[in-house]
């Protein structure tokens, strides 16, 4: 297996973010040490619960500090950006990073960004796809190209620079339900599963994926997917949760503030997200011990251990861990790290 960061910063203390950003950064340095594979970090805007808003800088910066971790966004949200830019900056961190990059991208779903950015929901979809369209024909076109499309227009289009990974570096797209894998699967995109879907979740997801990149008559690989989860390990469970309890809870909230319509009115949300209109519509709860059962990796070594295993036999090879949230201690977030790195990881290495 390969084990990685899903990385984020936030921000409960509004006077401490370069303090955040800070820890984060020297997280990212340590794990690699350590033989972390990875590091991913989440697009977030206008809140407290993310304050990465542009991840592609902060991997360029990560590009010169670090020599064999992989460096990932997860997601880059699409619909908020120019997509001849974000081709040209990405093509930057690949090139600064000796081909590192991973570029894991979504449509995105939080109520509050779209709002604020004053882009309708209903168009997400079309200019994922017509985003996805200008940015690889950037990356392979050999000829300079035009672009007419719905919501962007490009003349005599050459970018540069050029990836290092040819023909792109590795596409990653956040999905959940089955309409929006079958849309990976006909692209031959890879597939990033999402750290709230629960264990069975996640064994249903790498069926269904593997069967439809099946039927669109493209090879199926376990290294196709990554998973992220929430981790936090430590020598007993009592400290485990003491160390992540609040911090993760604070994450959970503020994630549900920004995400959520106001009021949580679930009609606000077009049809193509009738997954979140469910998760809105409910009341916002955090259970600990149903967490711990279903979804997250806290505990012990030997716990994390056990579901771990549990993914890797439902086939999961890659899993990234989402450790820095809610203000988490630093030093407790070292320790979880070197925990896992020593007791955990070897576990699951070839």
């Amino acid at each position: 297996m390969k084990f990685g960061l899903f990385h984020s910063v936030q921000l409960p203390n509004s006077n401490a973010q370069q303090r955040y950003y800070r820890e984060a950064l020297d997280q990212v340095l340590r794990a690699e040490q350590l033989g972390f594979d990875s590091v991913w970090f989440t697009e977030h805007h206008f809140t407290r619960h993310g304050i990465v808003s542009a991840t592609l800088p902060v991997l360029a910066y990560l590009a010169g500090v670090t020599s064999t971790i992989r460096l990932g966004t997860a997601v880059t949200v699409l619909p908020f950006h120019n997509p001849i830019q974000l081709a040209e900056d990405a093509a930057t961190v690949d090139l600064l990073s000796d081909g590192r990059l991973d570029f894991g991208v979504g449509r995105g779903y939080q109520w509050g960004e779209y709002n604020r950015l004053n882009i309708p929901m209903d168009e997400a979809d079309r200019r994922f796809e017509e985003s996805m369209e200008v940015i690889t024909q950037a990356w392979t076109a050999e000829e300079p190209f035009d672009h007419r499309g719905e919501f962007w227009t490009f003349n005599d289009m050459t970018v540069l620079p050029r990836p290092v990974q040819l023909p792109t570096p590795p596409v990653w797209v956040a999905a959940s339900s089955e309409n929006s894998m079958n849309r990976v699967a006909t692209h031959n995109w890879n597939l990033l599963v999402s750290q709230g879907e629960t264990f069975q979740g996640v064994a249903h997801q790498m069926e269904y994926f593997r069967r439809a990149l099946g039927e669109a008559s493209f090879e199926y690989s376990p290294n196709r997917i990554t998973v992220a989860r929430a981790m936090h390990t430590a020598p007993t469970a009592a400290q485990a949760r003491a160390d992540s309890e609040v911090p993760f809870a604070w994450f959970r909230q503020t994630g549900n503030e920004v995400s959520a319509p106001p009021d949580r009115r679930a009609d606000l949300l077009p049809d193509n997200f009738e997954r979140y209109r469910q998760r809105f519509a409910a009341n916002p709860t955090f259970d600990y011990e149903a967490a711990v059962e279903n979804v997250i990796l806290f505990g012990t070594p030997e716990l994390v251990s056990q579901k771990i295993d549990g993914l890797h036999q439902s086939g999961v090879e890659n899993l990234i861990l989402f450790i820095n949230y809610g203000g988490i201690d630093t030093q407790k977030v070292i320790a979880s790290m070197e925990l896992f790195a020593t007791e955990v990881m070897p576990q699951f290495r070839d």
